[in-house]
């Protein structure tokens, strides 16, 4: 029976299939207050599948969606990946409350030296505050990307990654601190009382 249970955890890994698309965070629990870094990279080998040739990434356009009563997007914090060359025109786009539009477009062949043999690279990287506590506070990602050369985006995953936002909390001073702050104060008053 354990083999047979190995076994069949054994076939539901091989079998399942990574994103390619996928985004994460620098960490699983933040406080409020606290800068959130929110990573996004694309997997060459799933976007491969079967075909012998590398795809080369000319572009993607993608929607991210972040719950804006719990988190502000910090202007100006987007960092394109270098993999699309230089010459690449990159945007983010508010499109509604919480909802972004993130695009790219590679326009010099570059990107043939620049991704030739890697099996994946960052797209970007942005940042967001963190406004309130939630518990389960959510960057969802659909995206479509194109080849070099093609101007049509094919739509290849979505994507999404959880983590928590918690109350900064204050410590309470000890009671020990209180009591030996009391015992001074009355000392002080007693020292004053005799003058």
């Amino acid at each position: 029976m354990k083999k047979f249970i190995i076994g069949l955890f054994a076939l539901v890994g091989f079998s399942a299939q990574a994103a390619i698309i996928n985004i994460s965070t620098d960490q699983a629990s933040y406080n409020v207050g606290d800068t959130i870094t929110a990573n996004v990279w694309i997997d060459i080998v799933e976007l491969q599948g079967s075909n012998l040739a590398q795809p080369f990434i000319g572009g993607f356009v993608m929607s991210l969606m972040a719950d804006a009563t719990s988190l502000s997007y910090n202007d100006g914090s987007i960092m394109f990946g270098d993999k699309l060359g230089a010459g690449a025109l990159s945007a983010l786009l508010p499109v509604g409350f919480g909802v972004y539009s993130i695009q790219s477009a590679a326009f010099t062949p570059s990107v043939f030296t620049l991704q030739a043999g890697l099996t994946s690279f960052e797209l970007f990287s942005l940042e967001f505050t963190a406004l309130s506590s939630v518990s389960d506070a959510l960057f969802g990602l659909t995206a479509s990307v194109s080849e070099f050369g093609s101007f049509v985006g094919t739509p290849v995953s979505t994507a999404s990654t959880e983590f928590s936002v918690e109350a900064t909390s204050v410590p309470a001073p000890s009671t020990g601190v209180l009591a030996l702050l009391a015992c001074f104060g009355m000392m002080v008053s007693r020292v004053k009382a005799r003058r």
